[in-house]
């Protein structure tokens, strides 16, 4: 059933259980807006902020700070071209695991699945709220001094503070200048007292320029296309969503929808550790992985109607579902594929 016939439907029944006090022209938006048939660009911000938390499961307060009237939908890709092409780099980093032999693996991120953070994507900012461990996070991806360190290369210690009694690191991208924020505070609240310049633990800070070690590193990411850029950079985005309408989720970790049949198709994998290999170059990028989420799901989520990357689409290869937007694609598909 189309989703025009699936809102027809609903308007009727509405309008039905009303005593058809209720128009059927109000009833049908009242429908199309519940089954994701409204335009996100003609909601007001508060409606719009309210359908985002729906998905990414921030605070309103966190999901409020991103949205103003002038964000384009929902937010999730509404940032500077740096931001955007700092949050492309991260995904080498979130979405490749130690067991994968190419060069960012080393950058050791993919393991923070295990905390279970929500991203918050403002315009010129990533906010990642890690309410259990906002530093322990920070640790997997600021860098240390030495040829040994792990972190995503550039990346330094801006300031600590503390927010509602919750730990906070601003951190900065040199190469890009983008802003990422590790919080613990549910509202990722961008102000704070009790700030700190200097950093617990030995990170290299502002203070640091770009070392040798990071130099090699950051050549070895191969060029991304402006369009395969904002395809990465929204796999970041939607690291952790939940369609609203529980068809679809993003989680690495596990399934947050518990649907018997993709339990028990993952399981195996889960248990003895999931692998992840996102890579490519210019416009063709495949990501393959083992454990959650379905690519099916991701697919989804990259191309929904309401939380989606505007303009990409979906088609299916056997097992393979390929995201193109513009003249880049992405293809996802299950790492024994």
């Amino acid at each position: 059933m189309t989703l025009d016939r699936d809102i027809t439907t609903l308007a009727r029944r509405i309008r039905r259980e009303s005593g058809d006090v209720i128009s059927f022209h109000q009833a049908r938006l009242t429908a199309a807006g519940e089954l994701g048939g409204l335009p996100v660009h003609t909601m007001t911000p508060e409606k719009r902020v309210s359908l985002r938390v729906q998905y990414t499961g921030e605070s309103k307060a966190a999901a409020r700070s991103a949205i103003s009237s002038g964000t384009r939908g929902l937010g999730l890709d509404h940032c500077s071209d740096d931001q955007r092409a700092f949050r492309a780099l991260l995904a080498l980093a979130l979405f490749n695991s130690s067991m994968y032999t190419g060069p960012t693996a080393r950058w050791n991120y993919s393991v923070v699945a295990s905390y279970d953070p929500v991203m918050s994507p403002r315009r010129d900012h990533l906010v990642i709220v890690a309410e259990r461990a906002p530093e322990n996070v920070a640790t997997r991806l600021l860098s240390t001094a030495g040829v040994d360190s792990r972190g995503v290369p550039g990346l330094r210690h801006e300031v600590s503070y503390t927010c509602h009694g919750r730990r906070s690191l601003c951190l900065r991208h040199l190469p890009t200048g983008a802003l990422l924020t590790i919080t613990g505070d549910p509202a990722g609240c961008p102000r704070g007292n009790r700030r700190s310049l200097v950093p617990q633990r030995p990170f290299l800070t502002l203070d640091h320029d770009l070392t040798a070690h990071e130099r090699r590193a950051l050549a070895a990411v191969p060029p991304i296309s402006v369009d395969a850029t904002a395809l990465l950079a929204g796999l970041v985005s939607r690291y952790n969503l939940v369609d609203r309408r529980g068809h679809w989720a993003t989680s690495l970790s596990w399934d947050p929808l518990e649907r018997p049949e993709v339990e028990r198709r993952k399981e195996p994998e889960v248990v003895h550790g999931a692998e992840y290999q996102l890579w490519g170059a210019g416009d063709s990028w495949a990501f393959r992985w083992t454990g959650y989420p379905e690519s099916r799901d991701l697919a989804l989520a990259l191309t929904h109607r309401e939380a989606g990357v505007k303009g990409a689409s979906i088609t299916r290869h056997g097992g393979t579902y390929r995201v193109v937007l513009g003249t880049a694609s992405l293809d996802l598909c299950d790492g024994k594929g």
